[in-house]
């Protein structure tokens, strides 16, 4: 039962202190999280987040992205005093947003019958609701770089390995197992992204690949390390490989991708109390380190905890975390192109 029964005031009662208690409080990295967050800021420019954040004042309310085209201009071979051309068009993308939020409850009396103080047991509460939080952002960026890989190459047979043209995924010959980092390099330049470093998200066993191949320098008999040059990569835990495959990644370049977030404004602001009628509106930076702002809701109710872990005459406090949030792949106008490759290493 979810009461501290365990933790009551008796004889011999010890708490852990904290290193042993982090590995109760381990939690499934968040890779994807990172390299959107990574270059949000260049993506998305302070000015246009303060733009969103003053106009978009409601869940319900829409934000536009938008780029100006690169034109498609036809050359010719000479000169004409009646030269003429068309004109440029943008393109707009709505940003899509997802609110996800994690509750927990607590009580005003229940630290009063067990060995740790409030503070303590409102902290391991709210650190296992951020968890969870990342835990699902995580998995929906994972999929969201899945939907939104791009579907076209500048050649459908490229010299670095092949093209799944139904998958849409660069595939690495087996061959090249022990060369993937290169190939991968090689896939980008193909796709006209020749400046290096790529930014690149790798399964477990892939990224392990990747160790063994960046460690063989200068003094193994095969020097390989110099593959990993230009290559700026992290390990997903969530990331498992289609079937036909030793690994799989995504691949894209710094810059573009991106998160725009966002709180509602009386959390921005603050507003309220959490003993008066509609509670506490409020926010804190991610603990965690990721850069996000996160939305805290708490009122008060009366209980009666004699069975759990309170009193008779006691106060809970509803407590929500939540965050909404659009992520952003650079638009392009070519339909089904993206930034964004997936790719894999062929068993």
């Amino acid at each position: 039962m979810a009461n501290h029964s365990t933790a009551r005031w008796e004889a011999f009662q010890y708490a852990l202190v904290d290193s042993m208690n982090k590995p109760e409080f381990k939690y499934k990295p968040s890779p994807t999280l990172e390299k959107f967050m990574k270059y949000t800021d260049i993506l998305i420019p302070a000015s246009e987040k303060e733009r969103v954040l003053g106009t978009k004042q409601t869940d319900q309310d829409t934000v536009y992205l938008n780029i100006l085209n690169k034109q498609s201009i036809s050359t010719g071979s000479a000169r004409a005093y009646n030269h003429s051309g068309s004109k440029n068009d943008s393109t707009r993308v709505e940003a899509s947003f997802s609110t996800i939020s994690a509750g927990f409850t607590y009580s005003l009396k229940e630290s009063d019958r067990v060995f740790w103080n409030q503070a303590q047991m409102v902290a391991a509460q709210l650190r296992s609701a951020i968890i969870a939080i990342h835990s699902s952002i995580e998995t929906d960026l994972l999929a969201t770089l899945n939907t939104n890989k791009s579907q076209v190459v500048q050649s459908s047979t490229p010299k670095s390995g092949s093209w799944d043209s139904t998958n849409y995924i660069f595939q690495v010959l087996n061959a090249d197992y022990d060369y993937f980092l290169q190939k991968l390099k090689g896939f980008m330049r193909e796709q006209y992204y020749k400046n290096p470093p790529y930014e690149v998200i790798f399964d477990e066993l892939l990224y392990q690949k990747a160790e063994q191949i960046i460690s063989q320098g200068p003094g193994n008999s095969e020097n390989l390390a110099w593959q990993g040059m230009g290559v700026d990569a992290l390990a997903s835990q969530e990331l498992s490989a289609d079937d036909g495959y030793l690994g799989m990644g995504y691949s894209f370049t710094p810059g573009s991708i991106g998160i725009l977030p966002w709180i509602p404004k009386l959390n921005r602001q603050g507003f309220g109390d959490t003993f008066s009628n509609g509670g506490f509106y409020y926010n804190i930076p991610d603990p965690m380190g990721t850069g996000l702002v996160f939305a805290i809701h708490e009122y008060a109710s009366g209980a009666d905890n004699d069975g759990t872990s309170g009193e008779t005459q006691d106060v809970d406090i509803e407590v929500e975390v939540s965050v909404d949030y659009a992520p952003v792949i650079a638009p392009m106008s070519t339909s089904n192109e993206s930034p964004v490759y997936k790719f894999g290493v062929l068993q």
